[in-house]
């Protein structure tokens, strides 16, 4: 039987994670599957995965946010196959930001002006989608540093967007 890896939290801090990977047996580790997950405003669960080589490792997970719950999952690849999954939860210290106040505005029949408030120098993720359903499970989504952006959409549809 192939034991779970261990997950340690080495430290974290406002915007970043870091953990160590260990496997408490002697069967061969080749790797790492290890994925990070968070929700995003209630509604959409996001997701970051790291394949990573080698025995034992150390690794930083970077560009998060402050003060949001986060679960890490890994499994190990071995000799003899997957392992089971570990998982290990953390929330990042610090004040978590404001939520962005969006407005979205129809320019034309495929295209819509999207604009918000929120920090400078920060990533924001824009997503949209005709459902709430398809919002939550598999939206359409871009990013962007500025603090509007247009997207075009299928004309005779009525979009939902989250920033």
């Amino acid at each position: 039987v192939i034991p779970p890896p261990v997950i340690h939290i080495e430290s974290y801090s406002e915007d970043s994670i870091s953990f160590s990977l260990k496997m408490t047996t002697n069967v061969k580790v080749s790797g790492y599957v290890v994925n990070i997950y968070w929700t995003f405003d209630t509604h959409r669960q996001e997701k970051r995965t790291l394949i990573i080589e080698g025995e034992k490792s150390i690794q930083k997970v970077a560009n998060l946010t402050a003060h949001t719950p986060y679960e890490i999952s890994a499994w190990a690849k071995t000799e003899l196959g997957d392992s089971p999954l570990s998982f290990v939860h953390v929330v990042t210290s610090g004040t978590r930001p404001a939520s962005p106040s969006l407005k979205a505005k129809a320019i034309n029949q495929t295209a819509v002006e999207c604009s918000w408030t929120g920090p400078r120098n920060v990533v924001y993720g824009v997503f949209y989608a005709t459902s709430f359903l398809e919002l939550y499970r598999s939206p359409h989504n871009t990013t962007t540093t500025s603090h509007n952006i247009t997207v075009i959409v299928q004309r005779d549809e009525q979009y939902l967007f989250l920033v």
